[in-house]
C-alpha cells in the first residue's frame, strides 16, 4: 500500500515487480493526486485513508496480506485493528509494516524534531494553497505537489552537500533499481502530487504531534483504535538501520500495541546498511527484503492452512 506522503504510487514500482517475480498476486491502492477531483466529492482526511484502506481488505478477502509504507503504515494499522475488534476474521492475514512511524518519538530523527518545533496551527495555514482554475479540483485546499518537491529538493541539495555519503546520494548516483534507464530514482523521487489539506494537517497531528496510535488515543469513525484487537495477524515490522526518516525503533514500536498476538506471529526485521528508500527499491529489496517476505507469508499461510485457522 502506497503512501500518502505525496508521492506517486509509481515510488513503489520496485515493490511490485519484486512481489510479482515472487509468484505473489498483488493488489495496489492507486491515490488520486486531489487536483483532479472536484470539491464536490468532499475532502478526505485521516479517517477517510484508514476505511479506504479496510475497504480495500475486505474486498480482496480473507487471506489477505497488507504492505504498508512509511506514512501508509498508521492508518494500515488502524484499519486492520478496526476489522479485528468489528467484524472478526475479515481481518489481513499478515500485515508488514516498513518504516512506518507508529511511535516517531520512540527514535526521533532530524525530521520528527523539525515537525514538532511547529504548532498544530502552522499546519493548518502556511504550508497549504488553493487550487486554481484549470483543475478538476479548482477551490479545493492543499498541500500542492510544488511544496513537496520543493522540500524533496531541498533534502537532496542537503543530502549532496554533507560530508557523509547517505543511501540517498549514492542512489542518485548509481541507480540500482528494477529499470533505472526507463523509471530511474530520481524520476521517482520527483513524482509528487496534492494531498488534500485535510489529510496532510490530520496526518501530522495524528502522528507526529499527538501520536495517537502509540498513545491509545486514535479513533475511527467515533469508535476507539485498538491494535490490542488483533488475535490473528502476522505482524512483521521492517527498518533500516540507517533510515534518517523513520529510524529503528519507530516502526517496531507497533508490536507493544497489539499483546493478544502470540510471540510466533511477532516478527522484526532490521537491515544493516540500508536507509529509507533501500527498503522499497533498488539490491537489498530485490536480493534481500523480498525474498524474506515472501517466505515469511508462505509460511504463514501453510501454518494456517495446516491447523484449520
Amino acid at each position: 500500500m502506497p503512501p500518502l506522503s505525496g508521492h506517486l504510487p509509481v515510488l513503489l514500482r520496485d515493490v511490485v515487480l519484486g512481489l510479482l517475480a515472487h509468484g505473489m498476486r498483488v493488489a495496489v491502492l492507486d491515490w488520486a493526486n486531489v487536483r483532479h477531483v472536484d470539491v464536490a466529492c468532499g475532502r478526505f482526511g485521516f479517517d477517510a485513508n484508514i476505511g479506504a484502506i479496510a475497504q480495500a481488505i475486505l474486498q480482496i478477502g480473507p487471506g489477505a496480506n497488507v504492505l504498508a509504507l512509511c506514512q501508509g503504515g498508521v492508518p494500515a494499522l488502524a484499519a486492520t485493528a478496526d476489522l479485528a475488534a468489528r467484524l472478526p476474521g475479515s481481518e489481513p492475514a499478515g500485515l508488514v509494516l516498513l518504516a512506518a512511524p507508529v511511535d516517531p518519538l520512540a527514535n526521533p530523527t532530524p525530521l520528527v524534531t523539525l515537525i514538532r518545533n511547529k504548532p498544530p496551527s502552522w499546519y493548518r495555514i502556511v504550508p497549504l494553497s488553493r487550487l486554481q482554475a484549470g483543475h478538476e479540483g479548482q477551490r479545493r485546499w492543499v498541500y500542492a505537489a510544488e511544496t513537496q518537491l520543493e522540500a524533496l529538493t531541498q533534502y537532496l541539495k542537503r543530502s549532496l552537500e554533507a560530508d557523509i555519503e547517505t543511501e540517498l546520494v549514492r542512489k542518485m548516483r548509481e541507480d540500482d533499481g528494477a529499470d533505472p534507464l526507463r523509471f530511474p530514482f530520481r524520476d521517482l523521487y520527483c513524482a509528487v502530487m496534492d494531498l488534500d489539506a485535510r489529510l496532510f494537517t490530520e496526518n501530522i497531528g495524528h502522528v507526529f504531534l499527538s501520536r495517537d496510535i502509540a498513545q491509545g488515543t486514535l479513533t475511527f469513525c467515533g469508535r476507539p483504535v485498538e491494535p490490542a484487537a488483533l488475535r490473528h495477524t502476522l505482524l512483521i515490522t521492517v527498518e533500516g538501520a540507517e533510515d534518517e526518516i523513520a529510524a529503528p525503533g519507530q516502526t517496531s514500536a507497533a508490536h507493544a500495541l497489539c499483546p493478544g498476538l502470540p510471540s510466533e506471529q511477532h516478527h522484526t526485521i532490521i537491515l544493516p546498511g540500508c536507509g529509507h528508500f533501500g527498503l522499497f527499491h533498488g539490491r537489498l529489496w530485490h536480493e534481500t527484503l523480498c525474498p524474506t517476505l515472501c517466505e515469511m507469508i508462505r509460511s504463514r499461510s501453510g501454518q494456517r492452512a495446516g491447523t484449520g485457522h
